[in-house]
């Protein structure tokens, strides 16, 4: 059986939208703890970012490990830079601890800035700031790069719910000799209508001659029974699949002979593709 074209695509938008949301974008369109640590240089004696300009944005996906309170400020190691005392932790301006907690997954989104000593730091940090701002945490499958992955899951996961019902579901109608498709449709003919009898007209006696005797009768002779109809040639037509026709459905079309015939859409055949039938 031919796969359902919406099967094919469905299947192809989910495997995408799971590899985007798996690995896309926890690797490529983000960055862990540690990778983020790594690339601070100090070298020059003022610390910058080598992989990050100012006004950039830095997303970073991890785990929370620890989380504490500390004088109204938020306080989180994560589980890639967390593992000591002297490992640095994120400071945020407001009181989280409702929100989050050890084991969550959390995106941390900020921007890149210098402060007053020439320092590459994190919005908020500077020249002794408060810290991020509580928006600039989140919890894992809430950014639009992540909506948007999961939005190609959900329509991939329809799409294939439709092609299985469109193949499956619909109830099927065969009007096809033999219930084959291609076969030759045979449309009703009328019933044969039977020659009828005319008599011959009866000969007249000339008034000089004497009329034949009573016994002797003029013969009837039949009319020639009309000729025999020959059952047409076959005739084929290309069909075209209207818009919003799909496979199963039963369409009446009317041949090049003027006569309308009922067939059925093969399945695969999409709205614009066409397929042939042959009628005798």
């Amino acid at each position: 059986m031919r796969i359902n074209l919406f099967i094919s695509v469905g299947a192809a938008l989910t495997v995408l939208g799971l590899i985007g949301l798996i690995m896309i974008f926890p690797m490529f369109l983000a960055t862990g703890g540690q990778d983020f640590v790594d690339q601070i240089d100090t070298s020059k004696g003022f610390e910058e970012y080598n992989d990050y300009e100012i006004g950039d944005s830095v997303t970073i996906v991890d785990e929370i490990a620890r989380i504490e309170l500390n004088e109204g400020q938020t306080y989180i190691w994560l589980d890639s830079i967390g593992k000591s005392q002297n490992d640095p932790p994120f400071r945020f301006s407001s009181n989280l601890m409702s929100d989050y907690g050890v084991g969550n997954k959390v995106i941390i989104t900020f921007e890149v800035v210098k402060d007053s000593t020439g320092d590459y730091t994190l919005n908020g940090y500077q020249n002794g700031g408060s810290g991020l701002s509580s928006d600039s945490i989140q919890s894992r499958y809430s950014t639009t790069s992540e909506y948007s992955f999961i939005l190609l899951i959900v329509i991939g996961i329809g799409s294939i719910v439709y092609g299985i019902y469109s193949n499956f579901g619909q109830k099927k109608v065969t009007t096809l000799s033999d219930g084959g498709w291609g076969s030759p449709v045979t449309p009703v003919s009328p019933p044969p209508v039977a020659p009828s009898l005319v008599p011959h007209p009866p000969v007249g006696v000339p008034p000089t001659m004497a009329a034949p005797p009573a016994s002797v009768t003029e013969p009837m002779h039949l009319a020639p029974p009309p000729p025999v109809a020959q059952s047409p040639s076959p005739s084929s037509m290309t069909i075209t699949v209207p818009p919003g026709v799909v496979p199963g459905q039963i369409l009446t079309v009317t041949m090049p002979s003027g006569m309308s015939v009922n067939v059925q859409v093969p399945p695969g055949c999409m709205p614009g593709s066409k397929f042939t039938i042959t009628v005798t």
